[in-house]
């Protein structure tokens, strides 16, 4: 089902359901709609019931069978809203319960709110509603949280099958990017269709369009790079084009959505390219890997579903893409945005100062190198502290498959009068200038007075850990 999430709850008439469990709940306001029914509100906090609204009783029979076996699947862990229990009465009813945590609203109202300033002409200021849902650094954060959760989906087999902004659902607080997602009838064993041929126009990938394949792994993929695209740009990768503008609109959107198109960034043919509408895909929106991502997904993977990056490959770019990110100073402007070797904020010019940042590089230490001659190997990850935000450093590196669940060693806070570092209980940590080895076992503080461009490694290690063949090592200038 595909659902449109309502700027204001509509009230409904009070009608009451029941459960198999006899629960009775009273549904309250309306709060999303769509072809294959509706999701309400109910007396009951965090509790929602979607009601099918198909009038064919072998359908809605289809349906049932569907969500019966959906509430066997295992999604323990995953932030998706699942079926809990059926709605029974009224008989003529077709139903069943799910949780969601308070506080989140549709993806689609964060980009619609976003996308009217970006196009409103008299506004001086188009990007105060990009800067008011969070800016760019949110938005990584956004996606990096929906691929963990399409990536332990698909893990277990599954696929989502009809993934929108209608479907996607993230924390209304600025400071929180929780995402859920709800309406999950067409999640589906992977490579087989799910219930029923529903998919979203604008964001399922063209073989589903051409009736060619059902929905799979390699169709979610496709999606998510749609809603990626989307959020980080306010551009769609087919519909924003000049082809599609110049064209009569219908016809040659149902060509893009064939795949009969180029992306607006299609490096070998510029028959679509971007018309200029939302903002471009470069430094301001993206750094390198992502592009390298979408240009994958909608240059080789318009025809080869295959060629299509990996929820997991797109979870390790977005993980480390959100440690390089950095808050502008200037007070007018205040955007996040990435690293870049002049400090200069890409959307106002101004040039930051750089005693407020602190980068780091990834190193791992080998203790006895067999296939190298230097004990010290550079890894690709890198990480910039902004002042007064704690960043927490694991035995694994961020964008690593693990990195949420190893241990977590220290923390490091960049302050006014310098750089505080905070080992954990459990962990053995060395600080190294030049060939000197300082063993850190509570709060060091290294003064900003200090500060005078000279190299420090910060050695981390486990006590859990019974060998010590390598250990990984952060480098910074201080």
């Amino acid at each position: 089902m595909t659902m449109s999430q309502q700027n204001t709850a509509k009230n409904t008439p009070k009608r009451l359901v029941v459960d198999r469990r006899g629960t009775v709940y009273t549904l309250t306001n309306k709060i999303g709609e769509g072809g294959q029914g509706v999701v309400c509100a109910t007396n009951f906090p965090n509790v929602l019931i979607k009601i099918n609204q198909h009038k064919d009783p072998k359908k809605r029979q289809q349906w049932e069978q569907h969500i019966h076996w959906l509430m066997r699947q295992d999604l323990i862990g995953l932030q998706i809203a699942n079926p809990l229990e059926l709605i029974v009465k009224p008989t003529t009813c077709s139903g069943y319960v799910m949780e969601l945590m308070d506080g989140l609203d549709s993806l689609n109202l964060m980009l619609d709110r976003s996308h009217n300033s970006l196009i409103n002409p008299e506004s001086d200021e188009s990007l105060a509603e990009y800067r008011a849902t969070g800016g760019l650094r949110r938005r990584i954060l956004i996606l990096r949280e929906l691929a963990k959760i399409l990536s332990g989906l698909h893990g277990r087999g599954l696929a989502y099958g009809d993934l929108s902004p209608n479907n996607i659902f993230v924390s209304k607080s600025l400071e929180n990017h929780q995402v859920w997602l709800i309406d999950c009838d067409n999640i589906c064993v992977n490579e087989r269709r799910g219930y029923g041929d529903t998919y979203t126009p604008g964001y399922a990938a063209p073989e589903i369009i051409r009736s060619e394949s059902g929905v799979n792994i390699a169709t979610d993929c496709w999606s998510f790079a749609v809603i990626a695209m989307q959020l980080l740009t306010h551009t769609h990768p087919f519909d924003s084009g000049i082809a599609v503008e110049d064209e009569d609109p219908e016809i040659a959107q149902e060509k893009a959505h064939r795949g009969e198109l180029p992306w607006i960034y299609d490096q070998e043919d510029d028959s679509n390219a971007w018309a200029g509408e939302g903002l471009p895909l470069s430094d301001f929106t993206a750094n390198s890997q992502i592009t390298v991502l979408l240009d994958r997904c909608f240059g080789a993977g318009r025809l080869d579903a295959q060629e299509r990056p990996s929820m997991m490959e797109w979870f390790a770019a977005l993980d480390t893409a959100s440690a390089v990110m950095l808050v502008c100073q200037n007070t007018n402007c205040t955007m996040s945005f990435f690293y870049n070797k002049s400090y200069k904020c890409p959307f106002c010019d101004h040039s930051q100062n750089q005693q407020h940042y602190l980068l780091l590089r990834h190193f791992v230490y080998l203790n006895q190198p067999e296939f190298q001659e230097s004990h010290w190997l550079n890894c690709a990850e890198t990480m910039i502290l902004n002042i007064n935000e704690p960043q927490l450093l694991r035995l694994e590196p961020i964008g690593s498959t693990y990195h949420y669940d190893s241990p977590q060693l220290c923390s490091l806070t960049l302050q006014e009068n310098g750089l505080l570092i905070e080992p954990s209980m459990d962990s053995k940590i060395q600080l190294q200038q030049g060939t000197k080895l300082i063993n850190i076992s509570h709060k060091q503080h290294l003064s900003i007075d200090s500060r005078s461009n000279v190299k420090y490694a910060l050695h981390l290690r486990s006590k859990d850990v019974n060998h010590d063949a390598f250990h990984p090592v952060w480098r910074f200038i201080w």
